[in-house]
């Protein structure tokens, strides 16, 4: 590890420790009130996405350590390496990020004009991409992070 990290190491809310969730309280509250007073679903179906992410992906970490721990299909034959685990600790991180982003995006960028709810074209496409080169090339990043 650097001796001193560069710019952008961290996460600029990381000193905010668990309390990094307090960012996104202003959108959370913006978000009601437009859709109280406007009934802008948009902003609030935002919101409802990022739980939903944390959420789901709370469940995966908790059940995958879970599996881990119990120690029927491991990959490997070691215990549990903490230092792993304080290392994965700040998973949500990313989330945090794409809900500024996207929220910031919505409200100055798309202006008044509104996202449809649901369009079948943008999904299909958002999937092959996904499933397609998105996840190859992270397979084999995280892997060669790995070795």
């Amino acid at each position: 590890m650097a001796s001193r990290p560069g710019f952008l190491t961290d996460w600029p809310w990381t000193p905010l420790g668990s309390f990094k969730y307090l960012l996104l309280a202003p959108l959370v509250f913006d978000s009601i009130y437009s859709y109280a007073t406007i009934r802008d679903h948009e902003k609030l179906l935002i919101v409802a996405v990022t739980v939903w992410r944390i959420v789901h992906s709370q469940i995966w970490i908790s059940l995958s350590r879970y599996q881990t721990a119990k120690g029927t299909k491991r990959i490997l034959n070691k215990s549990i390496e903490f230092d792993q685990v304080d290392r994965e600790r700040t998973w949500d991180d990313q989330i945090i990020f794409n809900t500024l982003i996207v929220y910031l995006t919505k409200v100055y960028v798309s202006g008044t004009s509104t996202i449809p709810f649901w369009r079948t074209d943008g999904v299909i496409l958002v999937a092959l991409l996904h499933a397609g080169p998105v996840e190859f090339i992270y397979y084999w990043f995280h892997r060669a992070l790995h070795h």
